[in-house]
């Protein structure tokens, strides 16, 4: 399965039990002892029929966006989905839409309390177009952005790092090719990225500082290979990732320092991190809490409390279980990655789709759970 874009129709759960109660946490074989519990918050929905969120940014603990999409039970059409975290609860937020047609956001970004990017598509006609919409601290707006030729542009990542200083990236065409622009406080442009041999898509970007800059995602279309792109303050870059056999992507990065990233996706069924040292990528040995004889294990995203504290959200998919998926958290801590508990929202599927860590503890993150429908699912880590 590919997540690469982390596109609602490849992870919507099979699954639907009567049944829905708030998930508890309950330690798996081999988790973590770390001192950190993670919490269902709740959450609105803004239809009966499909909600799901698919990124989320947090610029404090009294302050994080959800986005994603929703369909109403009478619309074929996804529509926008925002949602803000006050430090007590969540609300659903008025958020534009261009056009009648699908609009879906992908990612989202903010670097200050007035300051919050969302990125992803809409369509015109049987195609994707850019969409970029910005928080000013009163209200979201679309802003207007760029496209490649005339096939589909989808953006699947944003970074927000000054109100005059962003960076979108996805792909562009059926095969893909790459996909990043930039925002200079006035207007969105395309900036030229090297695509591999054979297509390549850009799935997430995280920076350090304007002139480093890490974007990561897929050789091919989706799944072929690990694709790490570096912006140096005057042009994109490829960097090579080391060599993995099969089918494997990285989905999220985080950038601690310009010699700390972290990048996490998926290797066939097995959960994939590499970490990046300031002179070369290499691939860090993660657990997978599902048996890869029964199932998937596949990383979305991945965030950092400092450089002995990273945190990596995603899911299972077990096979055996009519393709059930339940929400799985790894924690770095120096010694090595370790699986930490997780709750599930009720006895059907569940997934996270991103995460999101503000500082002083607290860490966000967000995906959906199946209950009669797809419903948007938040959870919160408090570290002590």
């Amino acid at each position: 399965m590919s997540l690469t874009g982390r596109p609602r129709h490849a992870v919507v759960a099979l699954a639907s039990l009567a049944a829905i109660v708030l998930g508890t946490v309950s330690a798996s074989a081999g988790s973590s002892t770390v001192d950190a519990t993670w919490t269902i918050q709740r959450t609105p929905n803004r239809s009966s029929d499909f909600n799901q969120l698919s990124a989320v940014s947090a610029p404090s603990a009294s302050d994080a966006w959800a986005v994603g999409t929703f369909r109403g039970p009478s619309s074929s059409a996804f529509r926008t989905l925002i949602e803000h975290f006050d430090g007590t609860s969540w609300r659903a937020v008025q958020s534009p839409n261009v056009g009648t047609l699908n609009n879906e956001l992908n990612a989202v970004s903010a670097d200050s309390a007035s300051d919050a990017w969302a990125v992803g598509f809409r369509e015109v006609g049987i195609t994707e177009q850019t969409l970029t919409e910005r928080w000013n601290g009163t209200r979201w707006s679309v802003v207007a952005s760029p496209n490649v030729g005339s096939n589909s542009n989808n953006l699947r990542g944003v970074a927000a790092i000054s109100p005059t200083d962003a960076w979108a990236v996805g792909a562009v065409g059926v095969t893909g090719a790459t996909l990043a622009e930039h925002w200079n406080g006035t207007a969105w442009t395309v900036v030229s990225t090297p695509t591999p041999l054979g297509g390549g898509t850009l799935a997430a970007v995280g920076g350090v500082s304007s002139n480093d800059v890490w974007a990561v995602g897929a050789v091919g279309d989706g799944d072929d290979g690990t694709l790490a792109e570096h912006w140096n303050g005057t042009a994109w870059s490829i960097v090579s990732t080391p060599a993995i056999a099969g089918d494997a992507l990285l989905a999220g990065v985080t950038a601690i320092s310009s010699s700390d990233v972290w990048a996490v996706g998926s290797q066939g069924s097995r959960t994939l991190t590499e970490h990046w040292d300031g002179a070369s990528w290499t691939v860090v040995a993660s657990p997978n809490p599902l048996p890869t004889t029964k199932g998937n294990n596949f990383l979305t995203g991945v965030t950092s409390l400092g450089a002995s504290d990273v945190w990596a959200v995603g899911s299972t998919l077990d096979f055996t279980l009519g393709e059930l998926e339940q929400t799985m958290i790894l924690h770095w801590d120096d010694a090595g990655w370790t699986v930490a508990a997780s709750p599930n929202q009720g006895a059907s599927s569940n997934l996270l789709l991103g995460v999101s860590a503000p500082g002083s503890g607290v860490a966000f993150a967000a995906g959906s759970f199946q209950a009669s429908t797809s419903r948007t699912l938040v959870l919160r880590m408090l570290n002590g």
